[in-house]
């Protein structure tokens, strides 16, 4: 019996160690991620860290990859509630509320931060996500998904200013401050997208909405995942009302295809590093030309100009397959190393910790729970008429138009058991988050 426990013993720890080589931080394995972090904090702590782009990239790849892999990996919230993305934005502010980094550190990435990183980092995640889209399938699949999504969108707005009048909340409270931006995209949205159309509004850093519109969508993303939960529940009791994943009526669905397709130009495309420029070059020549745009017609902000323009040019098919996957390649790039590297450095250079706990109110936990009611509503009356099946059709795009993006239709779709419809969820999320961003930047001064 003895010898039995010695040998069942083992193995847990041959595991342990295995399991401690695989991981990764940064891209680096801990044996060199370990003494790499100790040279940047000795330098950070004995005042020779780089006052320089340098030295706040280095301490922002280090600090921002710890972050993102701790958050990712804590249960619930990690694949839940996208602790990858939120804890690097609160752990960041907490080194400066708690005093744990030099006031010098702090300036030279709060400079970084408001050099333009952000439209940088911004041109890569809006001009690659819809470029990348297959030209058929975003022409096709909006005949009927695209009224959907608008359908959802309109109940969005009944419903906020339902759950404004309810809190006693004013419009430009609950809707433009807790309510709409949760439904710009995902997190890229919550704290890049819309806090760079309200900072030359309201005369702010952009990095001062960040936290609060971060943490208002990760509420919604919650709300959306139990939601989800519980129309799978309600398909298994009424199984009339749904398709099992199968989103339109009497017609098989057939993503598997694509993706494959696309995982393989992908694998090309690694071939040829060249083409991180090309798609670089594409990104920010549609930002500037969205710039152009808005010193014409001030009205619309120069990043829904571009989005705008985007959509046109895939659409039309003006743009070769080539530059299309290049910018697809650029924004891979750029969310898989500098998106915990933003996020950390926007919770440094703006996030105030000591205000985070105003945040969660009653009111606002109402707002944003009547935005996802009326998302789900909407999406059912519209879908509808589209023929899709009910319950598939709320989940595909009423519950994924207010979640995190990438891990928020996780979330949502592992818990109603409908990873096949992840294509229709990132359409839902992508389309509907530009929609929503033109809408905010067209309505906003009227509610001034």
């Amino acid at each position: 019996m003895d010898k039995q426990i010695g040998v069942t013993a083992m193995p847990p720890k041959s595991n342990f160690i295995t399991q401690l080589k695989r991981i990764k931080i940064s891209g680096l394995p801990l044996k060199y991620y370990i003494p790499f972090s100790i040279i940047i904090l000795l330098a950070v702590y004995t005042g020779n860290l780089n006052k320089d782009i340098i030295g706040s990239i280095a301490f922002l790849l280090m600090a921002g990859g710890l972050f993102s892999y701790v958050g990712g990996i804590i249960p619930i919230f990690g694949s839940w509630m996208g602790g990858a993305i939120l804890l690097p934005l609160f752990a960041g502010s907490a080194l400066v509320y708690f005093g744990l980094i030099p006031d010098y550190v702090q300036t030279n990435i709060s400079g970084l931060i408001g050099s333009g990183f952000v439209n940088l980092f911004l041109s890569a995640i809006i001009i690659g996500s819809i470029l990348s889209m297959d030209r058929k399938v975003l022409v096709s699949i909006s005949l009927r998904l695209l009224p959907c999504i608008i359908g959802a969108l309109a109940f969005v707005f009944i419903f906020l200013f339902l759950g404004s009048l309810l809190t006693g909340s004013t419009l430009l409270e609950g809707l433009f401050m807790i309510g709409l931006p949760n439904y710009t995209g995902g997190s890229s949205g919550a704290i890049a997208v819309v806090p760079s159309i309200y900072s030359p509004i309201f005369h702010k850093p952009a990095g001062t909405f960040s936290g609060q519109f971060l943490v208002y969508m990760n509420i919604s993303n919650l709300i959306c995942v139990i939601f989800a939960g519980l129309l799978h529940k309600l398909g298994k009791r009424y199984p009339s009302l749904t398709g099992n994943g199968e989103l339109l009526k009497n017609v098989r669905k057939n993503a598997d295809q694509p993706v494959e397709e696309k995982a393989k130009v992908s694998s090309d495309l690694k071939k040829d590093i060249t083409k991180l420029g090309t798609g670089l070059f594409v990104s920010v020549v549609f930002i500037i030309a969205g710039n152009i745009l808005q010193t014409l017609i001030p009205q619309l902000n120069f990043i829904a100009w571009a989005v705008i323009l985007v959509i046109i040019v895939k659409a039309t098919g003006f743009l070769d397959d080539s530059l299309c996957q290049s910018s697809d390649y650029w924004q891979g790039f750029m969310v898989r190393n500098f998106l915990p590297f933003l996020i950390t450095g926007i919770g440094i250079a703006s996030l105030d910790l000591s205000q985070v706990s105003s945040y969660f109110t009653v009111s606002n936990f109402i707002i944003i729970i009547f935005g996802v009611i009326g998302s789900v509503a909407g999406s059912l009356i519209v879908g509808k008429l589209m023929k899709f099946h009910p319950i598939d059709s709320m989940i595909a795009v009423g519950l994924n138009l207010g979640n995190l993006g990438g891990t928020g239709a996780i979330g949502v779709l592992s818990t109603s058991e409908r990873m096949g419809m992840m294509p229709f969820a990132t359409i839902a999320n992508r389309i509907g988050g530009a929609i929503m961003v033109i809408v905010i930047s067209l309505l906003l001064p009227y509610f001034l």
